[in-house]
């Protein structure tokens, strides 16, 4: 340990006591979720010490969180792993796991596979809309949808992740290009004179 920083100034430290306010500190507005509902601290990582020591030989990087492997389970060794946020989010107590044809997913990942919103997934679902409508429904009689890299996508998206200007690309499609056509023709850049 760094000798001229203070443990307290740690962003580890940070982490470890928030980690315990959630599961031990009644006030802590996060106690309800994690030290209400029994979820605690191992009694090895009480000690900072040994929660650094974890830590470092187990991944941590200042932009990971720590993510319980169990959502139901305590912070401990074997529950416990150093995670982006986005793949926190993924393993949410609350998360939405939807079957598809088969398969589990979050409700996040299946409307991105399909083009849609997540929002927009989600208020047909909770409308009563089955999953193959909900998915398949388009937004409205003029939504185009695009399959790239094996994920459908919207037209926007589509644009977007091809770094393409959607208004050109839709005002091709309307005029009757096929989709195809519509984004594999090349831009033209900058302002036109039409040869009268």
């Amino acid at each position: 340990m760094n000798t001229s920083t203070r443990v307290r100034d740690e962003r580890l430290y940070g982490r470890w006591n928030a980690m315990k306010q959630r599961c031990m500190n009644p006030n802590n507005k996060k106690y309800e979720h994690y030290g209400k509902r029994g979820i605690t601290v191992c009694d090895e990582w009480l000690d900072y010490k040994n929660f650094r020591s974890w830590a470092f030989k187990n991944g941590y990087e200042k932009h990971l969180t720590i993510d319980r492997i169990d959502t139901n389970g305590n912070y401990e060794p074997p529950n416990c792993r150093w995670v982006s946020q986005k793949k926190q989010q993924s393993n949410r107590r609350n998360n939405r796991i939807i079957s598809y044809k088969g398969h589990d997913y979050t409700l996040a990942k299946l409307a991105t596979k399909h083009g849609l919103d997540a929002d927009t997934l989600a208020r047909r679902l909770d409308s009563g809309m089955s999953v193959i409508d909900a998915v398949n429904k388009p937004l409205n009689h003029h939504y185009t949808m695009v399959k790239i890299d094996g994920d459908l996508l919207s037209l926007r998206q589509a644009c977007k992740k091809l770094n393409l200007p959607y208004k050109t690309i839709n005002s091709r499609v309307k005029r009757g290009w096929s989709v195809d056509k519509a984004l594999n023709t090349p831009v033209r850049k900058g302002n036109y004179k039409r040869n009268v």
